[in-house]
């Protein structure tokens, strides 16, 4: 079992943590080699830890704090991007055999708690392996919903489970693709795009989401009022920005397509 150090926490312990196998949404596809590692590390009131590679199925020793609250996360490496987390809550969700199994669901309700750690709380006050459960069971993509709306309803006192329900969803047609790209959610269709370049994709109001490509990413988002505007961008490593585009979405089936490729 590797070990790795964390930092900053005034009094910790050891902790297993089982890193997952890489779910299909980051699977190699198109001719690129998709996600082969994860990257590791951890988030308290008092101190944090990472980021630490780590190999999807290892189990890794991590020094956690004592006494208080922790959100583990470990994101996809998929080239120079990250995805959005798989993630445990400790010491909440450690299992019968000791050990800390970072899920999907998981991911998100760690980081709602992290919201909260990060003003200086060191319990969350959530029950964090029921929070995953629920929006697991009640949204198709739990990263539909802002965690940290659902952070903020809890820090007020007014978080309930109806909170959980699936957002306004619009559809919009983007061009100019180079590739096909990973969603950032483990939940998340990939883009294939036709062989113009162009991909239709379907996206929450309000919320900002991303798809990673070989070399580029997509960032995409939809105002409460129907603005949509997107991004197609090259990574670090390939330098540039490749464009933008605003346009006027509409709610589902409604089909707005774009008239031409980013500038």
């Amino acid at each position: 079992m590797a070990a790795f150090v964390a930092c900053q926490a005034a009094s910790e312990m050891e902790a297993a943590i089982r890193l997952p196998t890489m779910p299909s949404a980051w699977a190699g596809f198109g001719g690129a080699p998709g996600a082969g590692l994860w990257e590791l590390s951890w988030l308290s009131a008092s101190g944090s830890g990472g980021p630490f590679p780590a190999a999807p199925g290892a189990v890794v020793a991590l020094r956690l704090p004592r006494g208080e609250e922790a959100a583990v996360f470990c994101r996809a490496v998929l080239g120079a991007e990250r995805s959005l987390p798989y993630g445990a809550a400790w010491p909440q969700a450690v299992d019968e055999s000791g050990e800390l199994a970072p899920t999907a669901a998981g991911g998100f309700a760690a980081e709602a708690a992290a919201r909260l750690y990060g003003l200086g709380l060191r319990y969350s006050g959530l029950d964090l392996v029921r929070l995953a459960s629920e929006a697991e069971a009640r949204l198709a993509d739990p990263w539909d919903m802002d965690p940290a709306e659902l952070a903020s309803a809890a820090l007020e006192g007014r978080l309930r489970a109806d909170h959980l329900r699936e957002p306004e969803r619009v559809e919009l047609t983007v061009t100019g693709l180079p590739g096909p790209a990973w969603p950032d959610s483990p939940y998340g269709p990939r883009v294939e795009p036709r062989p113009d370049g162009t991909a239709t994709v379907s996206l929450p109001v309000g919320r900002v989401r991303r798809w990673i490509g070989d070399g580029y990413e997509l960032v995409l988002a939809v105002s409460p009022s129907g603005e949509a505007g997107w991004t197609l961008s090259a990574s670090v490593a390939s330098g540039g920005r490749l464009g933008t585009r605003n346009v006027k979405a509409q709610p589902e089936p409604s089909r707005v397509a774009t008239d031409a490729s980013p500038p």
